[in-house]
């Protein structure tokens, strides 16, 4: 873990090939030990990663590189995601990757954001309001089917946690889940379906079928959506970054 600590501070030194290397390094480690090892860690490789992922560093290589490391340290930095500020922090910085000139560095923001909704449901009222319904129904049209797909990835995510939400809540038999549904699918479904119909038209007819697309994605995103059909409860107040 030393080695781990050491890493991080390597991060803000000036040589753009020492940071990448340096955030390389920490996503293998992130990716190779146990996660509740280093969650002991988990507040200097988030500032290493975020430090590098921000939008103000020059190079997309480092930004690239970082946000291949946060994908890899989302499933150890649970406590952080339990604080509000430093929740917004992280998915401050992810959002503004989607937004990436570099259509690599979009297509992971969107790999990381998917992740996150697995991960963290139950902490993104918030986010989906103000920003992430916007990004990925705009992500969904993107020209570029790696940024497409993993929009459409994102909310195919979504409907997975609140059907599994919803099967779990028949379980309980009247007692109060531990984690109740938001009806993020349900409510955004106007608008999602039909950039969802639109991608299913997409399909090549010499397309390998083994090949995961854009136009099988939607299919799949689109046959979840009518599991998710209970009224909502929660109503949906986007914010400024609507698409």
């Amino acid at each position: 873990m030393a080695q781990c600590y050491r890493a991080a501070a390597c991060v803000r030194q000036p040589s753009t090939n020492l940071k990448i290397a340096t955030l390389q390094a920490i996503g293998f480690i992130c990716e190779s030990i146990k996660p509740e090892i280093l969650s002991l860690r988990s507040n200097e490789i988030l500032t290493a990663v975020i430090h590098g992922a921000r939008k103000e560093e020059p190079s997309s290589e480092v930004q690239l590189a970082a946000i291949h490391s946060l994908f890899n340290s989302l499933e150890f930095v649970r406590e952080n995601f339990e604080c509000e500020g430093e929740r917004n922090f992280i998915m401050q910085a992810v959002c503004e990757a989607t937004q990436n000139s570099n259509v690599l560095v979009q297509v992971s923001a969107f790999e990381c954001l998917v992740r996150i909704m697995g991960l963290y449901y139950d902490k993104m009222q918030f986010h989906i309001e103000q920003a992430l319904f916007g990004l990925t129904v705009a992500g969904m049209k993107h020209s570029d089917e790696r940024v497409a797909l993993q929009a459409v990835e994102f909310w195919s995510t979504v409907c997975e946690e609140e059907i599994e939400l919803e099967i779990e809540a028949q379980e309980e038999y009247g007692e109060m889940p531990e984690t109740e549904t938001r009806q993020f699918a349900k409510v955004a479904l106007g608008e999602t379906m039909p950039v969802l119909l639109n991608l299913l038209t997409k399909q090549e007819e010499d397309a390998d079928e083994d090949e995961w697309n854009v136009s099988m994605a939607a299919g799949t995103c689109g046959w979840c959506r009518p599991r998710c059909n209970r009224p909502c409860r929660y109503p949906l107040h986007r914010g400024q970054h609507q698409g």
